[in-house]
């Protein structure tokens, strides 16, 4: 019984000689253990530096390690090794994993290694301090040290948005127009409970349907939000450049989370965003054409006028080329009509000859102005025109020749001999009358010679 028993013993004695200390890698019950046991025979780890300091989500941090042995024997195939977990991540090209060698026993130059690693941090982190592990393992006399050692990490989340632009440049007095804003988030967190609004100086710019202030819920990492108004300005609004401000408020996240772990959430913190831009209120104008008269000589008489809400300056009308209608042979295919107030209009004539006649056939015209922000512009307008058959002046002289001459001058001969003749027959009649009014006259002198 009792050679039963020491044989146990001796077989126990020897299994546990041959068993060796492992790496406690992610199991918190091997922490401590391994921690005590790199501890117990001189292994010390720290932390010398991070850079950036703190870090940004998104950014990549480097950190600086020391590595030192203190006990009195020598530390063989040293191996310094981190295994990122979140929010730290593997970058590529980067390795995480080192051998530094041997490091010599306490008062050698050599116990004592300097190593850097490089790694990624996650976009979505919030504010606060993440633990980063970090592992070393070493041999010495075919025995293995282990030690697991946590670092805190501090990471700085930034929430921070811009107006990334404003679809609309210039708006034309009157004219109902879609105005958005984009709203992007530039920061390093993302925006809550956010809420932009706008006013336009003198309030010239008015949003129709709606008021001036829209809410957004979320706008993640690097995301942009477009909020929309349908605005208008006045058509008496005088041109130029209107300054518009625009305010963007929205919860700081960070400074929430804190607040609310200290128990008093209605201290919650607004951050405010503020920012101006500018639009310009004038422009373009419009124009209307309508046919007026042709005359004989084939000459084609059109109104033109400026029904739009602002001056166009140094206004052209043009006939452009066309199957339907050509400008007369020594005939100008423009007409310079000058400057043309809002609400203004003036007559333009061209001399043109239709591809076909008795029908109503489309006509193109082109109208080129300067509008009142000194851009040249240009407008198209069609209108139809019926193309009628005509004899000119000049055509009916020359085929009339001398005949049309000599009837002209008959006709005036006997409207002259006619107007003659009434007259003197209008004389001789008055000279009748006096004749006799005398005659009576004197024979009443003579049949009373008092009288």
């Amino acid at each position: 019984m009792g050679f039963k028993l020491k044989g146990f013993i001796c077989l126990l004695l020897l299994l546990s000689s041959c068993v060796q200390p492992v790496l406690a890698e992610d199991s918190s019950e091997n922490d401590s253990t391994s921690i005590s046991s790199g501890l117990d025979k001189g292994l010390t780890l720290d932390l010398l530096n991070q850079d950036p300091d703190p870090v940004k989500p998104g950014e990549v941090l480097e950190i600086r390690l020391s590595i030192q042995n203190t006990g009195y024997e020598d530390l063989e195939n040293c191996v310094i090794e981190i295994k990122p977990e979140y929010p730290f991540k593997a970058l590529s090209g980067e390795t995480l994993v080192k051998n530094i060698g041997t490091l010599g026993k306490r008062y050698e130059d050599t116990r004592q290694k300097v190593v850097k690693f490089k790694f990624g941090l996650e976009n979505n982190v919030n504010e606060g301090k993440y633990p980063l592990k970090v592992y070393i393992y070493t041999t010495k006399d075919n025995s293995r040290l282990t030690l697991t050692k946590e670092f805190d990490i501090e990471v700085d989340s930034e929430s921070n948005a811009e107006i990334e632009y404003i679809s609309v440049e210039k708006m034309v007095p009157g004219q109902k127009t879609n105005l958005v804003f984009g709203i992007k988030n530039v920061g390093n967190s993302p925006l809550k409970n956010a809420m932009f609004s706008w006013d336009c100086t003198n309030d010239v710019i008015l949003p129709v349907g709606s008021s001036n202030v829209k809410h957004i819920n979320l706008i993640d990492i690097g995301d942009t939000a477009n909020v929309s108004f349908e605005v208008l300005t006045n058509v008496n609004t005088k041109p130029g450049l209107y300054k518009m401000d625009m305010v963007l408020t929205y919860d700081d996240i960070e400074e929430l989370q804190t607040i609310t772990e200290a128990g008093t959430v209605e201290n919650q913190k607004r951050k405010e965003i503020k920012s101006k831009a500018g639009i310009y209120i004038g422009g373009t104008t419009d124009f209307d054409i309508a046919f007026m008269e042709r005359s004989p000589t084939g000459d084609y008489t059109f109104t033109v006028s400026n029904i739009g809400n602002n001056a166009a300056n140094s206004v052209k009308i043009s006939v452009p080329g066309q199957a339907n209608w050509t400008v007369a042979d020594g005939s100008s295919n423009s007409v310079v009509l000058g400057n043309l107030q809002k609400g203004d209009n003036t007559i333009a004539d061209f001399s043109l000859k239709p591809a076909a006649m008795e029908k109503e056939l489309p006509i193109k015209f082109e109208i080129t102005y300067t509008s009142n922000d000194g851009i040249r512009q240009t407008v198209e307008r069609e209108l139809s025109l019926y193309s009628s058959s005509f004899t000119p002046l000049a055509e009916s002289d020359e085929s009339g020749g001398g005949n049309s001459s000599s009837l002209k001058y008959i006709g005036l001969a006997i409207l002259v001999c006619i107007a003659g003749a009434v007259i003197y027959k209008k004389r001789q009649k008055k000279i009748k009358m006096k004749n006799a009014q005398e005659d009576e006259l004197n024979e009443i002198k003579f049949d009373d010679p008092d009288r």
